[in-house]
């Protein structure tokens, strides 16, 4: 006997539940939208959920250059909250704090355990209505709206909805890229089984199941390997059947990965050749991680030309950086090379129009099968840069409500609200500058109890100069010189370029503008070593790189701070570093460092002035866009109007360390925090000209803190700054005020 049918009325059904779809429902039921997030597993978060629990990377990984680039926005509240929270990477704390921000937001119905397999199609060839099995409640479920959002990774809804789509790998032909094969096939990137093992603290024996792959009587360790050192836990290249149908064949799939696993694992155990008598599985995951299905396609393809030229796309709503990561087909058991990470020059942008289906008007699509080539996917798939893209296919849907449009019309008729939106939220979007017009900090006269000189004093240890280095350095007007601190075993020479990037959002040493050399005599003590430069040089981030010298020691402190990267050149070994240019293994790698050299730059104008924190930008772009005090004591932020504004809302952004490449399940990201504003407190003048509390914040550890209150009448804001979480100045990208 079929069950009754439960009808569910709303404004937007999110169909897949993975780290995209998580961002695509807080922003949509944030924003007023009656929201359906339905996940056909118990956990929420997809390849990121306690159940599988891969790390969440993004644009901020894997590359040289891509300095101040990690993904914000919703996402960066995620992962932040994680963070703090939970800095053990428990995956079940994890899920706690996905489901608390879920189950916060009124607007916002879940229905994990539901299995989607049904589209009803409307008359004029849109999405009425789809439906499934929660399998824990044997409650079939109807779920109709105006809108869908696709983030099922399989493409599923796009496909039962007949929307258009691709499955496997392009020829080099079709779109001209230099790393898709010559001829079409059907590959994807493969899958991974997650395990982890624990220390029991005696011994503990292993006798595999029948179905175990002997590893003892084949070849394949010949070109894959078992970390001696971190044997207990799977690695990502455990990957298998790239060559497999991932829908048709994912119970084969599933077959060989646990045939994988635990042979991998009678191996650790019996081979005698790892300390893992102690060891046994804690956990083994019941699914594999997907990394490449169907892809549904938009308006646009995004490929790969668009991402190693960095094409600036008039409807740029997200962006990416992760290197273009391929895998071989066959994975764990294929004699090529693990994988090719092929290195970019820095962030792409990535255009709406990905972001919903071409030929199924009210579908959004976002995740793994998103509207992008086989190529590009392989940088564009990292979670952190896919939430971007669900955050923006949730404002875009509000805007559909709003206007009462469709997807595709949103991009033709209201993208640059569409884009501000964002960019209000704390979504990156490349060279966007915020601008509304109830910003009314953006009228305001702002002062600063003081303003950090562009140097960084702090000497702490010392480093042998036997790589390049370089400093980057945000500069504007007139510089004059560059002082180093160091010493010399020998009378010697040290040799310095100076470049600047190709593009305002670039840091690479694109375009040399000065060479010079300065003698350095022998010293047994720290000594100023002065660089000549005197360059008139326009807004941007330049690139001062010192040749190596194994005569020179030169000072350095261990913390770095936004605007100043230090970076060190060092031979590269491994053979997955890929140059996109001319697409064979990279000679040298640049590493940005955790430190800092000490340095001095006499510049005509200040980098962290108080007008960087009303002009727009949320992280450097052209210019540092941040404001540093000088030192810790008594510093403060002023915001006055010549007329009495009336104001009930104040949104600071603070310092994350957006340059900081970090994964989630990392144990040693806490420094993530030091920078960050720890306690400070908000005033205002009232009509009398009296100071009076609005709120009194301890122990911040977001990025962006929005201060909402009854509405007031003011010409002044104060914020007072009273600690941080270890840094010793105070750092503030933007201040925004309305009503």
């Amino acid at each position: 006997m079929r069950k009754k049918e439960i009808e569910i009325n709303v404004d937007l059904v999110i169909v897949g539940a993975g780290l995209p779809g998580i961002c695509t429902a807080l922003q949509s039921a944030r924003m007023g939208l009656k929201t359906v997030l339905i996940n056909n597993r118990p956990y929420f978060g997809g390849n990121a959920s306690a159940e599988l629990m891969i790390m969440i990377v993004g644009a901020s990984g894997m590359q040289e250059f891509n300095y101040n680039a990690r993904e914000t926005g919703v996402i960066e509240e995620l992962f932040l909250e994680n963070l703090y929270k939970n800095p053990e990477k428990n995956r079940y704390i994890w899920d706690g704090i996905i489901l608390d921000k879920l189950q916060e937001e009124e607007n916002l119905m879940l229905f994990p355990n539901t299995c989607i397999d049904a589209v009803d199609m409307a008359e004029d060839g849109g999405i009425q209505s789809v439906s499934g099995l929660q399998t824990t409640t044997e409650k079939r479920f109807v779920f109709k709206a105006p809108l869908f959002v696709d983030d099922t990774g399989d493409g599923t809804v796009g496909y039962l909805a007949g929307g258009e789509y691709r499955y496997g790998r392009e020829s080099k032909e079709e779109f001209g890229e230099k790393f898709a094969p010559v001829q079409a096939d059907d590959g994807v990137l493969p899958s991974t089984m997650v395990f982890f093992a624990h220390d029991t603290g005696h011994p503990v024996s292993y006798k595999p199941p029948h179905f175990a792959k002997d590893y003892t009587k084949t070849d394949v360790l010949e070109y894959r390997i078992i970390p001696p050192n971190n044997f207990h836990q799977f690695q990502w290249f455990y990957e298998l059947d790239g060559n497999l149908n991932q829908m048709d064949d994912y119970e084969e799939i599933l077959k060989h990965h646990r045939e994988l696993v635990y042979g991998v694992w009678d191996y650790i155990k019996n081979s005698g050749k790892y300390d893992a008598d102690n060891y046994e599985f804690s956990y083994i995951s019941p699914i594999a991680g997907k990394r490449e299905s169907r892809r549904l396609i938009g308006d646009y393809i995004l490929t790969e030309g668009d991402i190693t030229n960095q094409r600036d796309f008039e409807d740029a709503v997200g962006h990416g950086g992760w290197s273009i990561d391929l895998h071989a087909l066959d994975g764990f058991y294929s004699k090529e090379i693990i994988n090719r990470h092929i290195y970019l020059k820095g962030i792409y942008q990535i255009p709406y129009r990905c972001g919903y289906s071409k030929n199924i008007h009210n579908l959004f699509i976002e995740g793994r099968c998103m509207s992008v080539s086989h190529v590009a996917l392989g940088t564009v798939r990292t979670m952190a840069t896919l939430s971007t893209i669900g955050q923006a296919n949730a404002v875009a849907a509000f805007l559909c409500k709003k206007y009462g449009v469709l997807p595709k019309q949103v991009g033709e008729e209201h993208l640059e609200e569409l884009q501000n939106l964002l960019l209000k939220a704390d979504q990156y979007i490349v060279g966007k500058r915020y601008s509304d017009s109830e910003n009314l900090a953006e009228k305001a006269e702002v002062s600063v109890s003081s303003v950090k000189p562009l140097s960084n004093l702090t000497q702490e240890h010392i480093q042998k100069l036997e790589h390049n280095m370089a400093l980057s350095l945000p500069i504007k007007g007139r510089v004059d010189s560059l002082n180093l601190y160091g010493k010399a075993s020998q009378d010697t020479i040290l040799r310095y370029h100076i470049y600047s990037a190709d593009k305002w959002e670039n840091y690479n040493p694109a375009i040399e503008l000065y060479y010079d050399i300065v003698p350095v005599e022998k010293s047994d003590t720290i000594e100023e070593i002065v660089l000549p430069i005197n360059l008139e040089l326009p807004s941007g981030h330049y690139f001062i790189e010192l040749e190596e010298n194994s005569a020179l020691e030169l000072a350095m402190s261990k913390y770095s701070y936004t605007g100043a990267v230090t970076s060190i050149k060092k031979p590269n070994s491994d053979v997955s570093h890929v140059d996109y240019k001319t697409g064979l293994m990279k000679e040298y790698d640049w590493v940005a460092m955790q430190g800092c050299l000490c340095f001095k730059a006499n510049c005509e104008k200040e980098a962290f002035g108080a007008e960087n924190l009303h002009n727009g930008y949320t992280r450097p772009y052209k210019q540092s866009n941040i404001w540093h005090s000088n030192g810790k004591d008594n510093q403060w932020i002023k915001l006055c109007w010549d007329e009495p504004q009336q104001i009930s809302n104040i949104t600071i952004f603070f310092d994350s360390n957006l340059n900081r490449f970090c994964r989630s399940a990392d144990k040693d990201n806490i420094d993530l925090f030091y920078r960050m504003v720890k306690d400070f407190t908000v005033y205002y003048k009232d009509t009398d000209g009296k100071k009076q509390l609005l709120r009194d914040v301890k122990g911040n550890f977001q990025r962006v803190n929005e201060i909402c209150f009854e509405t007031i009448k003011t010409d002044e804001i104060i914020v007072e700054f009273h600690e941080t979480h270890g840094q010793n100045f105070y750092s503030v990208y933007e201040i925004r005020c309305s009503h």
